[in-house]
């Protein structure tokens, strides 16, 4: 019982290291892809782990492609069930990140998530993958959780996904100070560029060919 009872917290030790460690290197990461303080004052609290289709899981600061993120991922943090919570996925590269004329474009809006179960959220954007557009480079993507005050009454319009003057300029800071929802307790962010899912993709939201 006693080896038993010493095995236990020595696994636990290894756990909570190992979540430390995570949750230093999202806010050393965040610095580096300078989102301190282009699109933040402050880094989130710990690592939003994020799976894609059940199958890969996203690691922070690493590229991915649109094909690979087309679906609603599943999200994971160290969430209350018995608190609301707010997601946001934008793009602060739009349309490239040495013009970001459309700063931030936002990708996915879920409000008054209870505990990590977003379905059962208050969706203002439905989510849709990066469709960085061709020869725009590398672009970041930043996903965040904010943890509300209580179930909120949100007066932002449901916004559409054909609806792009409705995704651009997407001030997160201000959403954020809007309803006193302070700092990201969560956060993770990849990088993405165009491939031929893209012109998939515009033609379905905007009837573009690109």
């Amino acid at each position: 019982m006693k080896l038993l009872r010493l095995l236990l917290l020595f696994v636990g030790f290894i756990c909570l290291s190992r979540s430390q460690d995570e949750n230093e290197n999202i806010r050393r990461i965040m610095k580096e892809m300078e989102v301190i303080p282009e699109i933040l004052d402050e880094p989130p609290g710990e690592l939003l782990r994020i799976k894609y289709e059940n199958t890969f899981d996203i690691e922070e600061g690493n590229f991915y492609a649109p094909k690979e993120l087309k679906f609603q991922p599943r999200l994971d943090w160290n969430a209350n069930t018995e608190t609301f919570y707010s997601v946001v996925m934008i793009c602060p590269d739009a349309p490239n990140r040495e013009n970001p004329m459309y700063r931030s474009w936002l990708h996915w809006l879920v409000v008054n998530v209870p505990g990590l179960d977003v379905m059962k959220g208050q969706p203002i954007s439905d989510y849709f993958g990066p469709l960085p557009p061709k020869d725009s480079g590398v672009q970041r993507y930043l996903v965040l959780v904010y943890q509300q005050s209580d179930k909120l009454d949100f007066d932002e319009k449901k916004i559409e996904l054909s609806n792009a003057d409705g995704h651009s300029n997407f001030d997160v800071m201000k959403f954020a100070q809007k309803y006193e929802l302070g700092t990201p307790v969560a956060g993770n962010i990849f990088l993405s560029r165009w491939d031929d899912y893209v012109p998939e993709l515009m033609k379905t939201l905007y009837g573009i060919n690109e």
